[in-house]
Parts: structure tokens; C-alpha cells; sequence
């Protein structure tokens, strides 16, 4: 219970820094915006990182970066450090007649650390000699120009630095939320009109102190100026830093405002000078502790600061508290019909959109009666966009299948332990710069079944037995992890050259796994256990005990820091990846909710929601919603008697809706938070061979979403085949809307950012 309670406080403390963090910037104190951002490392403004590089101001770029990471943390942060340093060593001679340059070469670039990581060597990129190559005359460089690419390579390397991973988007909130939340919390208090605005600047002070953001903190106090620290005052004059506190207190009043304030300023002149003259050091402790009491007494009587040198008294971590009481609230009520969101809190969908949030608020609750609705049927081809992708058709089932983290290309692996890669590219050895939205046949570039000039092909060491025999793979960059029961295989997903292998070809054997950021790899064997690879380090750095059969499926919530585990064994593990210890389990599958009385079946699945707030977990004979990390369900759904069992499920790239396969050769498209069926889609006429003289049973065996495109899915067949499906015009599916002219979009592309 502990554990979990620190979970929640960690992640109620992040999502509190991301709504101070849109406060200073809807209230335009950009200074204390950006010292929060450097302090608590929450998020990357790029945006204003570039800005200096644009402006050539490269020392508080270098500043600005140095917050979030450094030189020797990895490769991608050594080649952005040394980025910075060659232009700003390439445009020092125009500004020093060249002595800057020896000083960033002697103290700037050597400080760029070369090495290689330990583990796995064939996936670590090295800085290419090119880049030493510096220009030797910029005046012929348009500068604007080169600094622009630079800021456009700098981007690139960010996105991949696992130092930066999560910390460059920030999240989606309604507008003023954190002014929404007081106004929850206070609802008498006038928040909009400024009444309380005030206590909510001191809220935010005391828990900016609590956190020891000194930089902040004093900054935060200099811009709002609701609270004149005199202890800080007291505390830079005693380090003899005169410049600082005289800014300090220019901040608040001026030298001319009043005889105490001018005053003020002629004690710290004076304290300035005695720290400088020799004459004064023998009794300079003296003198300094008379000037204190000195500033601090006129501090009193100045007409412009007396109201503002108390803080009020309150409880430890008001904000913090006032907001877990609020959402502690909220969450039970948070499925009730909602008229607005102006007044309701956004913190646990932070991560989510406005318009999905409103959708969420407005669906029925666990405990709500749901009303039919009138199911939508797919029976034919015409009736919605369908793609049937080349393929040299094996028959063998295809039991994995994923679109790119970009959704440029479309993997699966086969039963046989093969991989089928498509992609939309026009190029032999380049992959889709563009995703299709609109799915045609006529459509160009068509997608291809992927093959490299070298004739190469992906394929698994197989298990010795049928019985033993499981698949998984998973992406990180641009290879490959991949196993069907023997070792992991590593592949390039250009050259489909084989890398590396790891782990055992006999028991125990992998059965599963995911990387979790940065550099870790889990991985599930088939005895119950779970490992946990340090991939930098090449080492095993924990072992996870806590079922007694083989894992079954693994996720990772980025906003909890939990790992869950699901086994053969019926059991759901929820693991902390700060300290690596269990937070809890639930031994029975079938007590999670009460509406199934039967045996318990395998959880085949599980998979977290987009906003990695809940986990969905599917069975052969339901599939259920739960809460994280505690594992409360929140909604069950059994599907007719007369469906067949359920293969596999999955979430949209938006959360709205959960795609369900069956081996009814059906897949039911769901709304994610009241399970009420949207649409009914008949694979039949998409799998039967024309003409048909005998027919053949084809049903989904994985179901996969695409990340950007919420209405498309790609289906693997347990005959080989794969198909992409998404609804005819712009509509969702089973929505009545009418189609809508796709001419203006006759390309059928959309960029992949």
C-alpha cells in the first residue's frame, strides 16, 4: 500500500509541475516558465532551446540542454553537445579574431567524451569523421541559413536522445486548468476575476520551496512579487553576492520610490564596498551582521514591501494535497454527464485530448445501465475501405503484427517464425516518408512486401516443440527483437541482416517482452519469471518473481512507472520499476468483476490505454477495463453466447474505441469506455477466394491500430493474408455520417511527423 500511495503522489507531483508549468505561461512569467523547466526536468521546449541557437547565442543553449542531460550520458546527447560546440567554434573567429576559438577547442570540445557502449555494438551509432570537418571561412556562410539546419538536425537527434524521451510534447490541457481545478476546490473564491489569485501564486511558492527549486522559487517571487523573501535577501548579502541581491530587490521597488527603499539600495552599495576594501576586513563580520539588521529594519517600514514579508502558514504540500483530494473526489463521478469542463479537473488525462476527455466524461459509468444502440453491419468489401497486402502467402498464421512507431510500415511474423515487412516507399532501401489515410487500390506509391537488395530474409530460430513454441517481437529504432520460441534475435529492419542473439534456445525461454525507457529490456520466460536486461550494460539487472506459470503478456505505463505481468497462471502482477518491487497482484482473473461466474480462462493480452492511465485485459471469453496501478475494474464486457472465442483486442491511437477479433471470423469495433458496440465487421467476403468452391474458415488472429490514424486497423488472418480496414469518407466507425468527396485528397498520403 505504501509503495502504490508513493506511485500516486509521484505521478499527482508531475502532472501538478505541467499545470504550474501552463499557469506561468498563460500569466507570462517566462523567466520563472523556463527556470521550472530546467529545474524539474519535465519538459523540453524546443521551441525556445533553437531560439538561441537562431540568435547565435550558444552559451545559454549549451545551459538550457545541460539541465536535461549531458556529454557522457549517450550517444545522441554527445553529438547534440558537439553540434553546439562546432558552430559556436566555426563562428568564434568572426567575434574574437580567433582567441575564442582556441578557448572552445581547448575547454569545450574536448570535453566531449569518445566511447562506444558496452552492449550491443552493432546498434550504438559513432560520430562520423565528416563532422570534424569544420568550415574554415563562415564569412561565405549565410549563417541564418546553417544555423536553421542545424536546429532541424538538432530536432532529429532530440527525438531519438533517451534522455529527452517523453519531455519534448507537452500535454494537451484545457485552457487555465490548474485556475479551473482552485476554482473546484474554492468555488466561492473568483479565481477568473483575480480574487484569489493571489493564494494560488502562494501555493505554488510553497510547493516550489518543498521541492527546493531554488532558481524558480526566487524567480517566481521577483515576477509575481506577492512575497518579498527577506530570509533570501539576508542569504545572497551574507555570500557576499551584491549583484544578485540588488536585482532581488530591483524586482520590487526602486531607489527612487521612496526614502526606505533608497535606503536599502545605499546599504547594499555599502556592503558592496566594504567586501572590496582591505581596510574592512577586520571586523567585516561585524559590519556585515549591522548592514542585515540595517536592511531588515528598513525592509519593515518600506511602504512597498511591509505587506509582502509574511508567508502565509499552512499545511505541508497544500497544493499537492488540495489536488489529490480533488481528483480522489472526482474520479468516482467522473463518468456523470457533464455540461462543461471548465470547472472539472484534466489532471489524470493529461495526456489526452480535449475533445477525447469530453467524450470520456460524457460516457456512461461501471455501474450505469447502457442503452442499445442500433449495431452497424460491414458485410461487403463495398462498404468500407479495404487493402489486401502483397504477399507471397505462406498459410501460415500470422501471429504478430504492429504498424511502426511512425506508421510507415506494417511487420508481422508468421507461426513458421518468418517476418513480412510492408511499406508504401518508392525506394528499394527507403522506408514511407508518408502514412495512407484513404485506403485505395489505385492509390500511388502502393504498399510492397518489403525485400533488401541482398536477398535476406527475417526468420526465427523455431522452438523444439510445438508446445513450446510462443512469438514476440518488439521495435526500438530501427531493429528488431524478435523470438518464436528459440533465442531473441536482433535484426536490422533495412538490410534484414541478423545482428545479435541472446537468451536460451531451451528452458527457461522468453515468452514475452517490451523495452521500457531508457535502456531496458523485459523480459518474460516461460517458468514465471521475468528478467529485466540492461541493454547499455549488456547485464541482467533485476529478477522478477511472482508467477508461478509462464508469462503471457507484459506493459509498461509510462505515467505510474509500473510494469504489469500477466501468466498462465491467472495472475496480474503490478511491478514499480523505481525500486523493482511487486505493488500488487490479484491471484484470481475471474473476481476482478463480478458478472462471470465460470472457470477462469487465460489472459491471453493486456495493453495500456494511449493516456497509460488504464489497462486493458483481455481473455478468450471477455475482456475487462482496469484501473492503474491498483487494478480496480472499471468495466466488463462478455461478448453473445454465440460468438466464438475472442483472439485478440486493441485500443485506438486515440483511446475511443477497443477493436475486438474472433474466431466467428468477425471483429466488433466497441466504444472504449461504455463497450457499447459501434460496428460489426464480417470478414467473410474479404477472405473467401473468388470464385469459392469450398469454404474456408478465416478468422482474425491479431488486430493491430494504426498510431496516428485512430479509424484504421490491420488485421492478420489465420491464413497468412493481412488486410488494412478503416471506414468509407472521414467518419468513425458505425457512424452515420455522410461520405465525404475524397478528391481533394486523391493522393491518399498525409505526412508522418
Amino acid at each position: 500500500m505504501g509503495d502504490s500511495t508513493m506511485i500516486l503522489d509521484e505521478t499527482n507531483r508531475k502532472n501538478l509541475i505541467f499545470l504550474i508549468l501552463q499557469f506561468l505561461h498563460e500569466e507570462g512569467y517566462e523567466k520563472s516558465l523556463h527556470l521550472l523547466e530546467q529545474d524539474s526536468g519535465a519538459f523540453f521546449d524546443y521551441s525556445y532551446f533553437s531560439g538561441f541557437i537562431t540568435n547565435g547565442k550558444w552559451k545559454d543553449a549549451e545551459d538550457y540542454l545541460s539541465s536535461f542531460t549531458s556529454p557522457d550520458t549517450n550517444t545522441f546527447s554527445r553529438k547534440m553537445f558537439f553540434d553546439l560546440y562546432k558552430w559556436k567554434f566555426s563562428e568564434a573567429p568572426d567575434r574574437s579574431g580567433g582567441s575564442e576559438s582556441a578557448n572552445i577547442f581547448s575547454n569545450d570540445l574536448r570535453r566531449i567524451p569518445v566511447f562506444k557502449d558496452d552492449g550491443f555494438e552493432d546498434l550504438v551509432e559513432v560520430i562520423a569523421v565528416d563532422d570534424l570537418r569544420i568550415p574554415e571561412k563562415t564569412g561565405s556562410v549565410d549563417k541564418a541559413l546553417v544555423r536553421a539546419s542545424l536546429c532541424v538536425d538538432l530536432r532529429k537527434l532530440a527525438e531519438s536522445n533517451p534522455s529527452l524521451c517523453g519531455k519534448l510534447v507537452f500535454p494537451n490541457l484545457n485552457k487555465s486548468a490548474l485556475l479551473s481545478l482552485i476554482s473546484l476546490i474554492c468555488p466561492n473564491s473568483n479565481v477568473r476575476m483575480g480574487g484569489s489569485k493571489e493564494d494560488l501564486i502562494r501555493l505554488i511558492l510553497q510547493f516550489l520551496h518543498e521541492a527546493k527549486y531554488k532558481n524558480t522559487l526566487h524567480r517566481f517571487e521577483q515576477e509575481t512579487k506577492v512575497f518579498f523573501n527577506l530570509n533570501y535577501l539576508a542569504e545572497v548579502m551574507k555570500l557576499g553576492e551584491m549583484g544578485k541581491a540588488e536585482e532581488y530587490l530591483a524586482a520590487f521597488t526602486d531607489k527612487h520610490a521612496n526614502i526606505y527603499s533608497k535606503a536599502m539600495f545605499l546599504e547594499l552599495q555599502k556592503l558592496k564596498w566594504e567586501a572590496t576594501t582591505p581596510s574592512g576586513s577586520l571586523d567585516n563580520t561585524s559590519q556585515k551582521t549591522k548592514l542585515l539588521a540595517s536592511v531588515a529594519m528598513l525592509a519593515k517600514k518600506n511602504p512597498a514591501l511591509k505587506d509582502i514579508l509574511s508567508f502565509p502558514k499552512m499545511a505541508k504540500s497544500r497544493l499537492l494535497t488540495l489536488m489529490k483530494q480533488t481528483m480522489d473526489w472526482w474520479r468516482p463521478h467522473s463518468c456523470s454527464n457533464s455540461n462543461s469542463l471548465e470547472h472539472i479537473p484534466v489532471v489524470p488525462y493529461l495526456c489526452g485530448e480535449p475533445s477525447s476527455l469530453k467524450n470520456k466524461l460524457n460516457g456512461t459509468g461501471p455501474r450505469t445501465k447502457v442503452g442499445n444502440c442500433k449495431l452497424k453491419e460491414i458485410n461487403h468489401p463495398s462498404e468500407c475501405s479495404s487493402l489486401v497486402l502483397p504477399d507471397y502467402w505462406s498459410g501460415e498464421r500470422i501471429a504478430c503484427l504492429t504498424y511502426s512507431p511512425c506508421g510507415d510500415y506494417i511487420l508481422a511474423l508468421a507461426d513458421d517464425a518468418t517476418h513480412k515487412l510492408w511499406t508504401w516507399s518508392t525506394g528499394q532501401n527507403e522506408f514511407c516518408k508518408h502514412t495512407p489515410r484513404v485506403l485505395k487500390e489505385d492509390v500511388f506509391p502502393k504498399p510492397r512486401l518489403h525485400q533488401p537488395m541482398s536477398g535476406k530474409t527475417m526468420k526465427n530460430e523455431i522452438a523444439t516443440s510445438v508446445e513450446d513454441s510462443t512469438s514476440c517481437f518488439a521495435i526500438k529504432g530501427s531493429y528488431l527483437f524478435s523470438t518464436s520460441g528459440g533465442k531473441i534475435a536482433v535484426f536490422d529492419l533495412k538490410s534484414f541482416e541478423r545482428v545479435a542473439a541472446f537468451g536460451s534456445p531451451i528452458k527457461p525461454m522468453a515468452t514475452y517482452f517490451i523495452f521500457i525507457p531508457v535502456d531496458l529490456l523485459a523480459v518474460g520466460l516461460d517458468d514465471g519469471s521475468i528478467l529485466i536486461h540492461c541493454l547499455s550494460s549488456r547485464k541482467i539487472k533485476e529478477k522478477l518473481d511472482g508467477h508461478d506459470q509462464r508469462i503471457t503478456c507484459l506493459a509498461f505505463s509510462r505515467c505510474f512507472n509500473v510494469l504489469v505481468s500477466s501468466g498462465a497462471d491467472g495472475k496480474l502482477c503490478v511491478w514499480s520499476t523505481k525500486r523493482w518491487l511487486k505493488l500488487t497482484s490479484i491471484d484470481s482473473i475471474q473476481n476482478f468483476c463480478t458478472r462471470l461466474n465460470n472457470v477462469s480462462s487465460l489472459v491471453t493480452q493486456i495493453q495500456f490505454d494511449p493516456y497509460q492511465i488504464e489497462l486493458l485485459v483481455v481473455q478468450d471469453k471477455w475482456i475487462s477495463r482496469h484501473a492503474a496501478p491498483t487494478l480496480d475494474c472499471l468495466r466488463q464486457w462478455v461478448p453473445d453466447e454465440s460468438e466464438a472465442a475472442i483472439t485478440s483486442a486493441t485500443y485506438s491511437s486515440d483511446g475511443e474505441i477497443i477493436c475486438v477479433g474472433f474466431r466467428s471470423e468477425s471483429i466488433k469495433i466497441l466504444d472504449s469506455m461504455t463497450f457499447l458496440i459501434k460496428c460489426r465487421i464480417n470478414l467473410t467476403a474479404f477472405t473467401q477466394p473468388i470464385p469459392s468452391n469450398i469454404r474456408v474458415k478465416v478468422y482474425p488472429a491479431v488486430v493491430a491500430a494504426h498510431p496516428s490514424h485512430p479509424s484504421q486497423i490491420s488485421v492478420g488472418l489465420s491464413n497468412g493474408r493481412v488486410i488494412v480496414l478503416q471506414p468509407l469518407g472521414r467518419g468513425g466507425w458505425g457512424e452515420a455520417d455522410a461520405l465525404e468527396d475524397d478528391r481533394d485528397n486523391s493522393d491518399g498520403l498525409e505526412h508522418c511527423y
